[in-house]
């Protein structure tokens, strides 16, 4: 394998790498917010799943599905909110970098890194709000098809990335955004 190809192959599992210790690090986040708030509130849908298995007849198990089904999807949508917010914020704050990202020395930068801060601030907004706009509305499928594109072109960019014109790189790879 060429360096080049090395490199990029690096690059691609360190981001997944990245994203799980990322993931880990909301999922803590999500149990704090639900025992100060309640919000992002999966026991008790976790619960009415297991009523309605238990105790409903047909007709009655529908309508109480259905009322799951829209509990699950506000639980869902606060905790995407929760990860948008951790994701832009822990970016900004970090210079280009979540907690996973900066664990394993990667970076979110502009493709040509000409940029100025406040245009970096907002393409990362928009980055991230089309991320988690799009695991909303296709409920977790673009997680995989991220991998997918990520593995499938040279420069390995998610879907978010190319919308947003952002690259995630090494650290040594990239001058500073200041």
């Amino acid at each position: 394998m060429d360096m080049k190809k090395k490199i990029f192959t690096q690059i691609r599992l360190k981001r997944i790498a990245a994203f799980a210790i990322d993931a880990v690090i909301v999922s803590i986040l999500l149990s704090i917010v639900y025992r100060i708030t309640g919000f992002a509130n999966f026991p008790v849908v976790l619960t009415k799943m297991i009523e309605i298995q238990k105790t409903m007849s047909e007709a009655a198990s529908q309508e109480a599905t259905v009322q799951v089904m829209a509990l699950f999807n506000e639980a869902f949508l606060q905790s995407l909110f929760i990860w948008f917010c951790y994701d832009v914020l822990t970016t900004l704050i970090l210079r280009g970098s979540t907690i996973g990202k900066m664990i394993f020395r990667l970076k979110l930068t502009h493709i040509n890194n000409k940029k100025g801060k406040l245009a970096y601030g907002l393409l990362v907004i928009v980055r991230s709000f089309f991320k988690f706009l799009s695991m909303f509305l296709f409920q977790g499928i673009p997680f995989l098809i991220s991998v997918i594109s990520i593995f499938a072109n040279p420069n390995s960019l998610a879907a978010h990335d190319r919308l947003a014109r952002l690259l995630v790189v090494n650290k040594n790879d990239v001058t500073s955004l200041e």
